[in-house]
Parts: structure tokens; C-alpha cells; sequence
């Protein structure tokens, strides 16, 4: 360094980057090492874009003017000396020099101390020195003196920095998730609504007896972390008021990455076993020098007993970076520890703990004041950020699900000049991998197969108008069974993958708008994948259409609205249209079964073929089995009465009689638009039951039967006879209706066959007696 650079920093005045000292550091003395340590750490994590410097021996007057008293010249200014005494209060080595300079013109000596731009930050403070170093603490420049960060943008601003500078460096070590601090800076800039979450947490785990574990659950981003800092926030206040029997609070966490303002990050992990939460503990009650040259066992055994007569908060971070038997080695830890300690665990996913709060998106009110409390921190009140926003809130809304991380992502890109217009119509730009690889790439690297399937089935479901889908639909686009759809599905939203909500009574499915473009835009999805889901997309959308009336009254449909069942009845409607016979294992078959369960012309198609050729017990127990299950499924009581209608229309060929007039006389039957033909067909069986009976030489029955078989046409043919039934129903009811006439009523008038409709061609041949 050269004179002419000090005589330029001598005419400056002083500044973050800028201080002057009167005498130089003696490190024998207490209070100058403390000086010395404390001045150099704040402006390491100050020196972001250019050097600074400590210039000693330069009084500064009243007046602002420089006074060059000097150092003496024996005065020994070693950089070793420095830089051990630096290293057992800094978390990271600091890049600094030490220059001693005689100033010819003045006839002086000084002291400089370089501090370079290229630092790992932040650096804090791991050990204590009374009241001028506490540990765990990021001291930094503010202005010309001294300070501490605690607020996040500060923080924030010193590892981005660090990191510009540093491009080669693999990851960076976060004061939030730094093993040298007790308690950490808060993870936000303002905290913003979720009492009631607070309140049940306060509620379920610290004011309760019995209760000494509870998991906070939710997306990446929804602020699980910070929730769990305000609990410990407030927690720690009650202990310094002496309100609370709790001793203090341990936090440790093992988050490993980090969005900051919309660069993601790898950190240097906190906790990577149970041994780090050991000397977690430890420090509590003991200097790390001791701790590390303890063993493992050693650290057991000391732990064992810090906890017998203490009461601590344990507050276990970002959990969902380990895998399942490293949480079970956690639970087992948790659940050995004497009962009066609290442990409050975070993660993405779910721990299988009995006490969990799911933390919601913030609602619109609190998603309002977070964005304020965003463009506040970010300084963008007097720019355009804040009327673009407004004007297109709605839009903003969406895209942000009302997660405080992607609501800080997006502004942080608006407040390096993206436009909020690119931001909602344009997905997935170069800026915006950071984020999307931060939520959700660890979580999709650990699918299974037909886990992605259904990620897949999703995101370009998601790409549609509809986005959300019933659990029918999902399994016809995945074509997986029932249950193994239904366990997948609990698994996917536990990992906060799948959002599952009621709506007007039905449950249904849906992906995040981000990663469903994630996983369409990034070609994380096969493209074969892609084109198959589009293709029985394209199937769905086709079946979609509006049942035509002649099939709602032949199949008692008036009520079915939901639109899993509309595609599965309408599947079968084109079937029965177009094909002349049908394999009893038809693809179409199962797909309408997949859609709804229900749909009673599944069973019916596939055995209306086998009457003839099959053996007919065994017939008759399959049928009944089927219907049974469909019967299961059906949402409408019309659907029912019609779902036995047909089922009753097989048991007649089988000559089932027995079994239609049981069953439809022990069921009481309501008076509904189809119950009339449910009753004919009662009069029907009743009809050939007697005829049976008359071959018998049963006469006392067969007149019994006819006797109510006449009592049911006379109470019903003419309802009956109003609707305009498929012809074959109305032939076969009509044709007994005649028969029964003909050996009941001599000589009355036999009815006619009117008011039918066309039979469908794959039923053509289909007679029901």
C-alpha cells in the first residue's frame, strides 16, 4: 500500500468502509483485543463491494478534520499474531493484511488494516468475550460505527454478496442454521398473522401435560420455520420474565439449502446427525473446546445428564432432508429424553408423528400485509412495484398460493427489473429454476414410479382450464387400482406434493401452478408420458358431453351431475351405439368401471352375452356379486331403483324369480320416476313364477301369484306405460303383461307396445324374458 492511496483515505471521511483509530490494537490488553476482533469482524461482513479499511494512528476532531498522531515506531504489527487471536472468535478465516507505513511528508507512522472484498459470509462471532462479543452474533458496519444484524435483509445482502464474489464455492454457512448460535436471527423481516396456529401449537404442546411432541407440516416456503421462531421468540421472553418454568430453548436445524431474495443456495448443513444435536445441547453447558474432544459415548452420557434437571424447548428444523430410519433415530432420541423437554419439529413431510399442525397458505388479508411488509424491507415503496401489484392482485394471488416464499421470490425479481407481466405469463424462465429447484426437486427425486405417475397425470391436467380432478378421473388417467391410488395419494400429500380439497361436497385433486409447470417446462416428465395422459385427456373431454335424454330415462340418470360419472355412463352410451357384440373383458369396460364405480352397466354388459352359454348358478353368484359392489357406488336414488331394473333384467333369464320378489319386497321401495318399473318387473317375475307353479301342479300358489301379479299391473301398467322405455323393456313387461291376462282376465283387451324408444344396436337381440 503507498502513501498516496493513505493521503486519499485521509481526505475521506469516516464510513462503513472507512474507520480511524488513534492508537493501534495491543493484543496483551483485553479491551484493545476485543476492539480489535469486534472492528474487524464488522467490516469483513461489510466489504461486499470493495475493501475497507482501519487506519490507526489518525485522530478524528471535533470538527471532522484528521489529526496524523502516529504509532510508535517499535510498535510490532504482525499478521500472525492477528490472525490467531481472530480465529478463535471468527466462524470462518477472514481475508485481511496488516500494514505498517511511514509517512515521509509528516515524518509519522501508521498502522492499516486491509480488509478484502473476497470473504465467506457472514462471519459471526463463536465465542464470547463479556458484554462487547456475545456469541453467535454477525456484527457489521453501520454507517461509520459498529452493529449487529438482526434483521434478515441485512443477512441476506452480506451472503449474497459473499457469494458474487466467490463464485467457485460449493456452500455457504447461514446464521439462521449456524452451529455457534444458541438462538439464531429471525427468518423473516416482519412476522405476519398465524396466531392461531401459534395458539394451538402453545396449546397442544407447551401448556399441555401429557403432550411433548408435535410436527409442524407444509409446503416449502409456507413458513414452518418462522412460526416455529416466533413460538421460541416468545417463548424466550417468558424465560427472561421469569413467566414460564421452561429453562431455554435449543434450535438446530438441517436445512441444507436457501432462497435468498430469488438466488438459491446450498448451506453448509447444521445438523447432520444425532451427534451435532448432542453438542447442540452441550454448548448450553459447556465451552466447545471441551466438547470436541469428547467421544460420542461421552457426549451421550453428558447429554443424559444435562437433561435430567433441566426443561428445555427443542426446536429440530427442516427434517425432511433425512431419510426414514435417520427420523426414526430422532423419534427414539425424543422419545428416551425425560418428559418434562417439548420438542417441536419441522418438515415438508409427513414425520408420522401423532400431534401435527399443518400450516395453511396466509390468507388474503395477512397475504396483503405480507407484500407490504416485502416491499418495505426491499425499499420499493417509491418505485412501481407497489401500484403494479395492486392493479393486478388477483393474478399475483394465484400465482403465489399465498406462500410468503414465492410472494418474496417474485417481488425480489420485479426489484431486479423483471415486470410483473413476464412473471405471470411466462413460466419457468432461467430466473425462476432457483425457486422451483428449491421446493421441489429433493421431495421428486425421492418418487416412486407410480408416484411420478400420478405427479405426471397432474401437471398436464394442471396445464388445463380444469386443474382440479376427482379421484375417479386421476385413476383413469393412471390407470391404477383403487387402493394402491388412494395409498400413493396419502403419501403425496404428506410430502406436500398434492393438494387435496372439498368442493361442493366432492374431493378433489390438484398440483401446485408452479410445479405443474415445473415438471411440463423442465422435461421432468417423459415425453410418451406426456402424450398418453393427453390422449385420455383428450378422452375425458370427449366423454364430458351432456347424457342424451332417451339414456338418462332408460338408466335413471336424472340426478347424475358429478363428472366422472357423466364420462363413465357416456362411454358406455357410444359402446352401446357402436359395436354389435362386446368381450366380457373390454378395455371400455374397465375404464367406465375406473371412473365410477357405480355405473351398474359395467356388470350388465359384460354378462348379457353369457346367458345362454354359461353355468347358470355360477352366473347368477357373479352377477349378484357385481351388482352388489356397483350398487356401492351409485350417488342417486333413481340410479339405484335402475341399477336393480337391470340386474333384475338378467335374474329373469336365469328365471330367477324367487330372487327378484324377495329382494324387491324386502327393500321398502320410495316413490321415485322409475319406481313404477322396478314394480312391473315385480308383477313380471310374479307372472312366471306362477306359470311355474301352474307346471307344478301348484294351484294354490299359482293363483296366489296371479292374484298379486294382477294387483301390481292394474296398480302400475299405466305409470309404467308413460315412459318411453328402450322397446325391448317395453315388449318383454307388455308380452307377460298380455300372458297374464290371457290365464287371469279371459277375454280383457291385450295391451299394445307404444311410447318406446329405439333399442341401442349392442342390445338388439337382447330380450328381458
Amino acid at each position: 500500500m503507498d502513501e498516496k492511496k493513505i493521503i486519499r483515505l485521509l481526505a475521506d471521511w469516516e464510513h462503513a468502509l472507512l474507520d480511524f483509530k488513534e492508537t493501534f490494537y495491543n493484543p496483551s490488553e483485553s479491551k484493545s483485543k476485543t476492539d480489535f476482533v469486534k472492528d474487524v469482524l464488522s467490516m469483513a461482513n461489510s466489504t461486499m463491494t470493495k475493501p475497507g479499511y482501519i487506519v490507526c494512528g489518525v485522530k478524528v476532531l471535533i470538527d471532522g478534520r484528521k489529526e496524523v498522531v502516529g504509532i510508535h515506531q517499535n510498535t510490532l504489527v504482525d499478521d500472525n499474531n492477528w490472525v490467531g487471536i481472530l480465529n478463535q472468535f471468527a466462524s470462518h478465516p477472514i481475508e485481511f493484511r496488516l500494514h505498517k507505513i511511514q509517512l515521509t511528508e509528516l515524518n509519522k507512522t501508521i498502522a492499516v488494516i486491509e480488509i478484502f472484498e473476497e470473504q465467506v459470509r457472514p462471519i459471526f462471532c463463536i465465542k464470547a468475550d463479556g458484554e462487547k462479543l456475545q456469541k453467535g452474533l454477525i456484527y457489521f458496519r453501520n454507517g461509520s460505527n459498529n452493529d449487529f444484524a438482526n434483521d434478515l435483509v441485512t443477512v441476506e445482502k452480506m451472503i449474497l454478496g459473499s457469494v458474487r464474489k466467490k463464485q467457485t464455492q460449493d456452500s455457504i454457512s447461514d446464521p439462521t442454521y449456524n452451529r455457534y448460535s444458541k438462538f439464531p436471527p429471525a427468518p423473516y423481516y416482519n412476522f405476519v398473522g398465524r396466531r392461531d396456529e401459534i395458539n394451538k401449537v402453545k396449546e397442544e404442546l407447551l401448556l399441555h401435560h401429557k403432550n411433548y411432541l408435535l410436527a409442524l407440516n407444509g409446503d416449502g416456503g409456507i413458513g414452518k420455520t418462522s412460526i416455529a421462531y416466533k413460538i421460541a421468540e416468545e417463548l424466550l421472553t417468558d424465560v427472561d420474565n421469569g413467566k414460564t418454568d421452561f429453562d431455554d430453548v435449543i434450535w438446530i436445524s438441517a436445512k441444507d439449502q436457501r432462497i435468498y431474495f430469488d438466488q438459491r443456495l446450498q448451506l453448509s448443513r447444521e445438523f447432520n446427525t444425532l451427534e451435532d444435536l448432542y453438542e447442540k445441547i452441550l454448548l448450553v453447558f459447556y465451552d466447545g473446546h471441551f466438547i470436541s474432544k469428547q467421544t460420542l459415548a461421552q457426549k451421550e452420557s453428558l447429554v443424559s445428564q444435562a437433561l435430567q434437571d433441566t426443561k428445555f424447548l427443542f426446536v429440530l428444523d427442516n427434517l425432511e432432508v433425512f431419510s426414514q430410519a435417520e427420523i426414526e433415530g430422532i423419534k427414539t432420541f425424543i422419545s428416551r429424553a425425560p418428559s418434562n423437554h417439548k420438542f417441536l419439529l419441522t418438515s415438508r413431510h409427513d414425520l408420522r408423528v401423532q400431534d401435527v399442525v399443518t400450516i395453511p397458505r396466509l390468507d388474503p388479508e395477512n397475504t396483503k400485509n405480507y407484500i407490504e411488509d416485502v416491499i418495505r424491507a426491499f425499499d420499493l415503496l417509491n418505485s412501481n412495484v407497489p401500484q403494479e401489484l395492486n392493479d393486478r392482485q388477483v393474478q399475483f394471488d394465484d400465482l403465489t398460493s399465498g406462500n410468503p416464499l414465492y410472494i418474496k421470490f417474485f417481488i425480489s425479481q420485479m426489484k431486479n427489473g423483471r415486470s410483473l407481466d413476464d412473471i405471470l405469463s411466462r413460466r419457468n424462465q432461467e430466473s425462476e429454476k432457483a425457486l422451483m429447484a428449491y421446493c421441489f426437486d429433493t421431495t421428486l427425486a425421492n418418487l416412486k414410479e407410480n408416484e411420478k405417475k400420478i405427479m405426471y397425470s397432474l401437471a398436464v391436467d394442471n396445464s388445463s382450464e380444469k386443474q382440479q380432478i376427482s379421484f375417479n378421473e386421476l385413476r383413469y388417467l393412471t390407470l391404477l387400482q383403487y387402493q394402491e391410488l388412494h395409498e400413493l395419494l396419502d403419501n403425496l400429500t404428506s410430502l406436500s406434493m398434492v393438494e387435496r380439497t372439498y368442493t361442493n361436497g366432492r374431493l378433489l385433486y390438484s398440483i401446485n401452478n408452479l410445479l405443474g409447470a415445473y415438471l411440463i417446462d423442465e422435461k421432468r416428465i417423459p415425453a410418451a408420458e406426456i402424450l398418453k395422459t393427453k390422449f385420455r385427456q383428450q378422452k375425458m373431454v370427449h366423454y364430458s358431453k351432456t347424457i342424451d335424454e332417451p339414456y338418462i330415462t332408460n338408466f335413471g340418470l336424472e340426478e347424475v351431475t358429478q363428472p366422472n360419472e357423466l364420462m363413465s355412463y357416456n362411454i358406455l352410451m357410444e359402446l352401446l351405439e357402436s359395436k354389435d357384440n362386446l368381450l366380457d373383458n373390454d378395455p371400455l369396460l374397465s375404464e367406465a368401471r375406473i371412473l365410477h364405480k357405480g355405473n351398474y352397466l359395467v356388470p350388465f354388459l359384460k354378462y348379457h352375452n353369457k346367458l345362454r352359454h354359461s353355468d347358470r348358478f355360477q352366473l347368477y353368484t357373479d352377477i349378484h356379486m357385481d351388482f352388489s359392489v356397483a350398487e356401492q357406488g351409485v350417488s342417486t336414488i333413481n340410479e339405484l331403483i335402475m341399477l336393480r331394473s337391470w340386474k333384475y333384467f338378467l335374474y329373469l333369464n336365469l328365471e330367477k324369480y324367487d330372487e327378484i320378489i324377495g329382494d324387491i319386497e324386502q327393500n321398502q321401495l320410495p316413490q321415485v320416476e322409475h319406481t313404477s318399473l322396478l314394480l312391473v318387473i315385480l308383477a313380471t317375475a310374479k307372472s312366471l313364477k306362477a306359470r311355474e307353479e301352474y307346471y307344478k301342479q301348484q294351484y294354490k300358489n299359482h293363483d296366489e301369484l296371479r292374484f298379486q301379479a294382477n294387483e301390481i299391473y292394474e296398480g302400475h301398467m299405466e305409470s309404467f306405460d308413460k315412459k318411453a322405455y328402450y322397446r325391448f323393456i317395453k315388449r318383454g313387461v307388455v308380452s307377460e303383461y298380455n300372458k297374464h291376462n290371457r290365464h287371469y282376465s279371459d277375454g280383457k283387451r291385450e295391451m299394445e307396445i307404444s311410447n318406446y324408444v329405439g333399442t341401442p344396436r349392442l342390445l338388439r337381440h337382447f330380450e328381458i324374458c
